[in-house]
């Protein structure tokens, strides 16, 4: 008892200084400590074992008045734990809470005590391990205080997918070797060019070149100038030997799209032509990117381009509500992006996990909404998820908020670069941070202004509901019967557009997602079984019908069309179809993998009278791991994409567009369309555009924004600008051989031009590991980046960049063979090859 109490003092000591503000010598942790670490996997349950080893590292015993928070993506507790001292439960979403139960008495310094018990799914990937622990005293002097837990993750082990995964990787670079290297040309660039033709001779820059434009062309006149100088080091003048020169094409030439634009280059000048600014600036972007990967003199070669997309709708969408990206950063992912010639930015500022961006009259939304934290009544900030931690107010990714004159600022940033920002208010589902947020500003007013209180509320107190989301959360719906909530939804797009218009950028879509409302929502509202009453509804859906037509309504009464995820527009009356689909500026179909017998239904929703973005989840989700390495960050619920599954993208084949299983086992394209919904006509007219999407539930920083998006979505560039490539409408293995040579030619264009000028202007990328192959006793190795160098170690180190290089097969004898490639001062993960 004496040392308790001697620990006590001590801890309330440190507080005391933890709190003041002054910076203690030492970082103070709690006393006990967690090691994770995975535990057998039961493939015949479909369940595995998380493990757990808490240990006391402190110089006094520790008694039972404590708890553990920790994050992990959430999977369904199928067991209780191993030890009757110490319980694990479920909080909400990815927040979990480890306790002592009656029967813990105190943990001696220096013992501890491992926990076990089993979860629904897998763990195959260090990104999906425990994070974020954090410790509460319940008694004594820092009662409720929050301190770091100091958590170490036992690294997972290569599982029997990755070196199957390691197999195929070598056996499809070895394909794609045999096809011939075709020499790039200054013109081979991405997205590629529709048409080019070379001349005589070549414009060479030295450090001077004359620039002019016609006063509409300003703004890209302007941009143009700073690329040339920040990034070429050129003298941008009025007059020099050469020269550039924006104008306007003839008023009765006819052009595909108001994005097209001519590029005519000879010895002397470079002349950009278009019919709008958008085409001048896709034709600026073209001319910079053939100087890419050239010495310190600049060539350009004498070639006449006329090239356009073939997709007037070429975005990314970026989900800063889980993983929080600053204004800075997301400028600098725009200015990348748009320099591939994306023109949509799909602005996810609002999910379960927080809300970020302030809207005036509605302070809750980011004084509450935009914080995560520790919280018994989430009255002042949202409960943590992810890596985030406990401090509400620390520059987290968790924490953070986009201010008015950011986010006015950001919309004139894009606008200058042809990029339009299209921002998402998730809703119903998908809501929790708005709903948790309303409830503060419920409590805050009820008391001494009823009216206000209620005026935006978004869920209803005496709803009963029991549901479960995809993500984990209970109570993420809005109650689509209350007046309030459509209230709210009005008041934030009046804000929004005001925000735009003050930009000076027109608003002509908003996203509402209307994804994802777990199966249960609203059963148990009085509210919502009255409305079904009056309206005379039968099934729960008509619910979400009521609520989306509404809302499209709210929208056209203010001249903005409406987004929405594929299920905006499933399942509905003929009658609501017909009312709905004129109003809607894009369904966002995503759920597109054949395994799950879903991927008719972007076809099926183009033949139905909406516009269709296609959103593949299985070419076009950045998210989803490159492959299935153990420390290859990201999801693996759908399989894994990397920079081949967004190239083998086909539009207009859409069935075709895989080429392999989620496990990653080769699948003929040849078979994937058979007895499929065919476009009709018009159904193809509607296939108006191609998005990647970027979801953040694995993303700490931004930095993996950056690896999860390059080279990944490189394919969509390329295919939302040439949505017919050479091999759409073959088959056999003629189609096999003619994609096999193209995507050579585009990894080429990859390592020669992108990747050294993603080096040269600080953009993080991903470079892949080896393919490794053991054959009668030798090693085998090879990589799509034929400019790297594979170094390999056969001692179980890590590859160094002096350790032996693999050139030729070598004899192989040892149990672990261990290979990295290496290239422009990069490195990849490692390849682990198993005996």
């Amino acid at each position: 008892m004496k040392k308790q109490k001697l620990y006590a003092a001590g801890l309330l000591l440190l507080l005391l200084v933890w709190t003041s503000g002054c910076k203690p010598t030492k970082k103070i942790n709690a006393p006990l400590s967690l090691t994770w670490e995975m535990g057998k996997i039961h493939p015949e349950e479909g369940t595995y074992e998380n493990s757990f080893i808490l240990k006391n590292f402190s110089d006094a015993p520790v008694g039972k008045d404590w708890v553990i928070y920790y994050a992990q993506l959430p999977h369904h507790i199928q067991q209780e734990t191993s030890s009757s001292k110490v319980k694990v439960e479920w909080i909400s979403g990815t927040y979990h809470k480890i306790y002592p139960t009656a029967e813990f008495a105190s943990l001696a310094p220096g013992d501890s005590i491992r926990v076990t018990f089993k979860c629904d799914g897998e763990v195959p990937k260090t990104s999906h391990a425990p994070e974020g622990s954090y410790w509460v005293s319940r008694s004594g002097a820092g009662k409720g205080q929050p301190l770091p837990v100091e958590m170490r993750i036992i690294p997972l082990a290569p599982t029997k997918a990755q070196t199957a995964f390691l197999h195929r990787l070598y056996e499809t670079n070895a394909r794609l070797q045999q096809h011939p290297l075709q020499e790039l040309r200054p013109v081979d660039i991405l997205p590629t060019v529709k048409q080019a033709i070379p001349a005589e001779g070549e414009m060479l820059i030295e450090n001077k070149i004359a620039l002019s434009f016609h006063k509409d062309f300003a703004n890209e006149g302007k941009l143009l100038k700073e690329k040339l100088e920040k990034t070429y080091g050129l003298e941008v003048a009025t007059e020099a030997e050469e020269s550039i020169l924006l104008e306007y094409l003839p008023e009765d030439q006819e052009v595909p799209n108001d994005e097209y634009y001519e590029l005519d280059i000879n010895n002397r000048q470079a002349i950009v032509k278009g019919k709008t600014s958008h085409g001048i600036f896709n034709g600026t972007q073209t001319l910079l990117a053939m100087l890419k990967g050239q010495g310190e003199t600049l060539r350009l070669q004498a070639v006449s381009i006329r090239d356009y997309p073939d997709l007037l709708y070429r975005g990314q969408m970026l989900d800063i509500v889980r993983n929080f990206t600053t204004a800075e950063n997301l400028k600098k992912l725009i200015d990348i992006t748009a320099s591939y010639k994306l023109n949509t930015f799909h602005f996810h500022f609002s999910d379960d996990e927080g809300w970020r961006l302030e809207i005036p009259g509605l302070e809750e939304l980011t004084s509450v909404g935009a914080r995560r934290g520790h919280t018994t009544d989430e009255a002042e900030c949202l409960y943590p998820a992810y890596e985030n931690g406990y401090d509400p107010n620390a520059p987290t990714s968790g924490n953070g908020f986009y201010s008015r004159t950011e986010f006015i600022d950001l919309l004139r940033y894009a606008a200058e670069r042809h990029v339009q920002v299209i921002p998402e208010i998730e809703s119903p589902g998908h809501a929790r941070a708005a709903i948790t947020a309303m409830k503060a500003r419920y409590e805050k007013y009820i008391g001494s202004n009823p009216e206000k209180a209620t005026e935006y509320m978004l869920h209803d107190p005496q709803d009963s509901s029991q549901y479960i989301s995809a993500q984990w959360y209970t109570d993420n719906v809005m109650n689509v019967a209350m007046p309030s909530t459509y209230r709210f939804i009005e008041k934030v797009v009046r804000e929004i557009k005001e925000m735009y218009r003050e930009a000076g950028v027109p608003l002509t879509t908003i996203h509402v997602g209307g994804d994802e409302v777990a199966e249960g929502a609203w059963s148990g509202s009085p509210l919502c079984m009255q409305l079904m009453k009056e309206k005379g509804m039968t099934q729960m859906h008509d619910l979400a019908e009521y609520f989306i037509t509404r809302v499209s309504e709210c929208l056209q009464q203010q001249g903005i069309s409406f987004g929405g995820w594929q299920e905006a527009a499933l399942g509905h009356r003929t009658e609501t179809h017909a009312a709905l689909a004129p109003r809607a500026g894009g369904i966002y179909c995503w759920s597109t993998v054949a395994e799950w017998g879903t991927d008719e239904i972007s076809y099926q929703i183009a033949n139905n009278g909406y516009p269709v973005i296609l959103c593949n989840v299985n070419n076009f989700y950045l998210d989803l791991a490159y492959d299935a390495h153990t420390d290859e960050p990201g999801h693996f619920w759908a399989g894994y994409v990397d920079e081949s599954k967004s190239f083998s993208m086909l539009p207009y084949r859409v069935y075709r567009s895989s080429r392999t299983t989620m496990a990653g086992h080769p699948v003929s394209p040849d078979s994937m369309e058979i007895g499929k919904t065919a476009l009709t006509a018009l159904g193809k007219q509607r296939i108006t555009g191609v998005q990647a999407q970027l979801f953040a539930e694995t993303i700490r920083n931004y930095q993996q924004v950056e690896y999860y998006t390059f080279p990944k979505i490189m394919g969509l560039a390329e295919r939302g600008w040439n949505a017919h490539p050479i091999w759409e409408n073959l088959s056999g293995n003629t189609e096999t051989q003619a994609y096999e040579q193209d995507l050579v030619q585009f990894y080429r264009k990859i390592s020669q031009k992108e990747m050294p000028h993603w080096v040269q202007n600080g953009i993080h990328f991903r470079l892949p590991y080896p393919g490794l192959c053991l054959k009668d006793g030798k090693l085998y190795a090879n990589t799509s980046i034929r400019e790297g160098q594979i170094r390999y170690t056969m001692d179980g180190t890590e590859p160094m960049e002096d350790s032996p290089l693999w050139e030729t097969p070598i004899d192989c004898q040892t149990e672990v063979v261990k290979a990295k490639l290496f290239y422009l001062g990069k490195e990849s993960m490692t390849a682990v090859l198993e005996q």
